[in-house]
C-alpha cells in the first residue's frame, strides 16, 4: 500500500536526511580554528541560510522544460554571494535537458565579455565534469549587437545559424553565463532569454518522488560546498608555501571540470591582520583582458562589494607613476584609494582572477603598521573619510543597478 493509504508520512526520512547533512556541514564550519572569532562565526551562520538557498534552486527548483535566465536568486550582490563570485561579474543560470530543443536570443551589451559555460549539475557529484563554453565573442550578431542560436543535441534540419551542442545523456545541465563588467556605470549589460521548443507534455507538477531526490541532492551540494571551502582555503596555504598573507597561483589549465573557466587563471591568499595591521599588496599589471581582486570570506561568501570596496579590478584600481599597483587591506581605512576592505573581518581569503592573458609572477605581500601607509605609498591618491562616503555612495548605485535593483 502507499504512504497515503497507511497515513505514513513517506518524506519524513528524507526531510531528516536533509536536516542532518545541514547539521554536519554547521558542526563542521563552527569547529574550524579561525571560527574562535566572533566575525567568523556570525558568517559562517549566515553562510549557511544562503547556502542552503542557493543550493535550493541549483537542485531542487530548476525547471528545463520552462527555463529563463535568473539572476537574484543565486549570487545576488550581498544577500547570497556564495561561492566565491567575482564583484564584476553578472552571473545568471538556466538549467538545460540534453534531450530537448532551445531557443537562445538577444543583444550583446559592452561589458568585456560574455561566456556560457554547461556543466552536468553543479558540485554535489563527484564525477561534475565541464559540457562545453559558449563565448558570445564567436557569435553572428546584427547591427545592434542582436544574437540567437540554437542549443540541442543534433542541429535542426534547415538551421544554417550559430548552435551550442548538448549532451543528450545529461538530463539536467547547469548552464553558467558570465557578463562580465569592466566600468559599472558606464559599461551596458547583456540582455538574454531563452524558450524550450519542444517541452515536456506535463513538467509544471513534479512527482514527490522527484523533489525528495532533488533535495537531497541540495543537502549534498551544501555538503560539499563547505567541504570545498575549506578546501579552498587550505590550497592557497599550499600553494603560498604553507603560509599566511602570501599568494600562490594557478594558471590556467583549459579544463572546465571542477567550475572555473578554462580561460581563467588564478591567485590566493589567506589573509590574517589585527587591528593597527596593514598588508601591503604590490604587482606588476597583469597582461590579460580582464583581473581583478576580491575578499572572501572563509565560508566562501563574497565580501559585499556594492556597500564596502571589498574588490578592485583593473579598471577600478589606481596605478603608481610606475605603473605598478598597490593596494592596502586592512582593517580601518587607511586613507588611500585602492583599500580592500574586509568589513572588519581579521582573516579570510583574497581571490585574485584573470581572463585571457598572464601574470608575470605573484603578487608581493608586506605585513607593516597601519601607521607607516602614507610614507610607504607617497604617491597614492589620498581618501578622507567624507570622500570615501561618497566614492562608496556612487559604487553602490553602479553597482545595485547591473542586476537591474
Amino acid at each position: 500500500m502507499s504512504g497515503a493509504d497507511t497515513g505514513v508520512d513517506a518524506g519524513a526520512g528524507v526531510w531528516a536526511e536533509y536536516n542532518a547533512l545541514v547539521q554536519k556541514a554547521r558542526e563542521r564550519m563552527l569547529a574550524r580554528p579561525e571560527a574562535v572569532h566572533q566575525r567568523v562565526r556570525d558568517q559562517a551562520e549566515y553562510a549557511l541560510v544562503a547556502m542552503q538557498a542557493g543550493c535550493h534552486h541549483f537542485h531542487a527548483l530548476h525547471r528545463p522544460d520552462y527555463p529563463a535566465f535568473y539572476r537574484q536568486t543565486v549570487w545576488s550582490p550581498y544577500e547570497a554571494s556564495w561561492g566565491g563570485p567575482s564583484s564584476d561579474m553578472v552571473y545568471a543560470w538556466t538549467f538545460l535537458d540534453g534531450r530537448r530543443t532551445y531557443r537562445i536570443h538577444g543583444r550583446r551589451g559592452t561589458t568585456r565579455f560574455s561566456d556560457l559555460q554547461l556543466f552536468n549539475g553543479y558540485f554535489e557529484r563527484e564525477d561534475m565534469r565541464g559540457l562545453g563554453n559558449l563565448d558570445f565573442d564567436s557569435l553572428a550578431t546584427g547591427p545592434d549587437g542582436s544574437f540567437s542560436f540554437i542549443a540541442s543535441a543534433r542541429r535542426p534540419a534547415g538551421w544554417d545559424g550559430d548552435w551550442l551542442p548538448l549532451d543528450p545523456a545529461e538530463p539536467v545541465i547547469c548552464a553558467q553565463l558570465r557578463d562580465t563588467w569592466w566600468d559599472w556605470a558606464g559599461d551596458r549589460g547583456i540582455d538574454i532569454h531563452i524558450a524550450c521548443l519542444d517541452p515536456a507534455d506535463d513538467a509544471m507538477v513534479l512527482p514527490t518522488a522527484e523533489t525528495h531526490a532533488r533535495l537531497l541532492r541540495s543537502g549534498h551540494l551544501l555538503e560539499r560546498t563547505v567541504a570545498r571551502a575549506i578546501g579552498y582555503a587550505n590550497m592557497n596555504r599550499k600553494l603560498a608555501g604553507g603560509r599566511d598573507n602570501a599568494f600562490g597561483l594557478v594558471h590556467g589549465s583549459g579544463s572546465t571540470d571542477h567550475g572555473a573557466s578554462g580561460r581563467a587563471g588564478y591567485g590566493g591568499m589567506v589573509w590574517d591582520i589585527a587591528p593597527g595591521e596593514a598588508l601591503l599588496i604590490t604587482l606588476d599589471e597583469p597582461q590579460a583582458r580582464y583581473w581583478s581582486f576580491q575578499l572572501v570570506d572563509w565560508w566562501w561568501m563574497t565580501l559585499d562589494f556594492s556597500y564596502h570596496q571589498s574588490g578592485l579590478n583593473g579598471f577600478q584600481a589606481e596605478r603608481d607613476p610606475d605603473g605598478r599597483i598597490a593596494m592596502v587591506l586592512s582593517l580601518d581605512d587607511p586613507g588611500i584609494a585602492n583599500w580592500l576592505d574586509p568589513i572588519g573581518t581579521p582573516t579570510g581569503l583574497v581571490q585574485m582572477r584573470w581572463y585571457d592573458g598572464a601574470v608575470a609572477a605573484a603578487p608581493d605581500v608586506e605585513k607593516i603598521p597601519l601607521a607607516d601607509v602614507a610614507a610607504r605609498l607617497p604617491h597614492a591618491r589620498r581618501i578622507s573619510p567624507a570622500q570615501r562616503r561618497a566614492d562608496i555612495s556612487t559604487r553602490a548605485r553602479a553597482s545595485l543597478a547591473r542586476w537591474g535593483y
